[in-house]
C-alpha cells in the first residue's frame, strides 16, 4: 500500500511537469517562429480587427442590411457587396470608408479569476471589429458598400461607423526583459480579458487593460506583465499541490511558507504589452513577449 499511496501524487505531479514542460516547449517554437515572421510594427489586422472596450455605446444608426445576393448568404466577406440601411440622409458621398463593428460579451458564466465579471461591465461594452468597408453607391434610402477587409464574417445587424486611421506604433528593436525587473512605479493595470475570451496568452494575443487616457497610456506605450509570487501561489495546479494530503508521500516536503513569508518574496516579470488603441479608461493591446503562459487577472505597469 505504501507504494500506491507513493505512486499516486507523484504520477500527478510528472503529469502537471509534463504538461507544463510541453506548453513552454511549444511556446518557445511558436515565440521563435512568430519572432522571424513578425514585421517592424502590428500588422493592418492586428490595429483594425482588434476589437476596443468603450463605455459610450455606439448607437445602431447604420448597419447591415443584407447583399446582392438576394438574402442566399447570411455571412459576407472579402469583396462580397453589401446594402447599408441608410443613403442620403446620412451619407453625402461614394468613396467613403467604415469600419463594422458588432458588441460581443462572454457567454461562459465560468470567471477565469475572482471578480473578473466585475471588472469587465467596468470597462462598458466590448466591440469587435468586424470589417473595412467603403461605399460605391448612395441611393436615397440605403447605400451599396464593398468589403474591403473582413476579420470575420459580416452579418446583418452590423454597426457601421466611418474609418479613422490610427497610428501603427513600430515595436522596439529587442525583446526585454529583465525576468525581475523592479517596479517602475507608474500606473498599474490588469489585463481583464482578451480577445475571443481566450485565457491561454501568449505572443501575437490581443488583449483588453483597464488603463486609458486618463492614467496616461498612449498608443506605442509598453507595459510590463508581472506575476507576485502571492498571485502565482493562488494558481490551480499550485493549491491542488499545497492541499493534496501530504502525509500520504514518502518524500520530505519542506516547511511551508507563513502568509507574510509569501508577501516578502519577489514578483516575476512574465511578458510585455504594447497598446494598440486607447480609450478613456481601457486600451487595447498586443503580447508582443512572454516567456511563460499570460493569462487574464495578471498585471501589468507601464514601463
Amino acid at each position: 500500500m505504501g507504494q500506491k499511496r507513493f505512486w499516486v501524487p507523484l504520477c500527478l505531479g510528472l503529469m502537471v511537469g509534463f504538461s507544463g514542460a510541453l506548453w513552454a516547449q511549444q511556446a518557445s517554437l511558436q515565440g521563435g517562429a512568430a519572432t522571424a515572421q513578425r514585421g517592424q510594427a502590428p500588422t493592418d489586422s492586428d490595429m483594425y480587427c482588434a476589437g476596443f472596450f468603450t463605455r459610450q455605446p455606439i448607437a445602431p444608426n447604420l448597419v447591415v442590411l443584407s447583399s446582392e445576393d438576394g438574402g442566399f448568404k447570411n455571412e459576407h466577406a472579402d469583396r462580397d457587396i453589401v446594402y447599408l440601411n441608410m443613403g442620403k440622409q446620412a451619407i453625402s458621398a461614394p468613396g467613403g470608408q467604415y469600419i463594422l463593428v458588432r458588441p460581443v460579451k462572454d457567454v461562459n458564466p465560468v470567471e477565469f479569476f475572482i471578480g473578473q465579471r466585475q471588472r469587465i461591465s467596468q470597462l462598458g461594452t466590448l466591440y469587435a471589429e468586424v470589417a473595412r468597408i467603403q461605399v460605391r453607391i448612395v441611393q436615397e434610402a440605403s447605400a451599396t458598400a464593398e468589403i474591403l477587409k473582413a476579420c470575420e464574417p459580416i452579418l446583418a445587424g452590423d454597426i457601421a461607423i466611418p474609418f479613422a486611421s490610427r497610428p501603427t506604433p513600430p515595436y522596439r528593436a529587442e525583446k526585454m526583459m529583465d525576468h525581475f525587473a523592479p517596479a517602475s512605479g507608474k500606473a498599474t493595470a490588469m489585463i481583464v480579458a482578451s480577445k475571443e475570451f481566450e485565457s491561454a496568452l501568449g505572443e501575437g494575443k490581443i488583449v483588453y487593460l483597464n488603463i486609458g487616457k486618463n492614467q496616461g497610456a498612449q498608443v506605442g506605450s509598453y507595459l510590463r506583465i508581472f506575476r507576485s509570487y502571492a498571485a502565482a501561489d493562488q494558481d490551480a495546479f499550485q493549491q491542488a499541490a499545497r492541499n493534496y494530503p501530504t502525509e500520504l508521500m514518502e518524500v520530505p516536503e519542506g516547511r511551508k511558507l507563513t502568509p507574510a513569508e509569501v508577501a516578502s518574496l519577489p514578483r516575476k516579470v512574465v511578458g510585455e504589452i504594447i497598446l494598440l488603441s486607447v480609450e478613456e479608461g481601457s486600451s487595447t493591446g498586443i503580447i508582443t513577449f512572454s516567456r511563460e503562459e499570460v493569462s487574464p487577472g495578471d498585471a501589468a505597469e507601464l514601463e
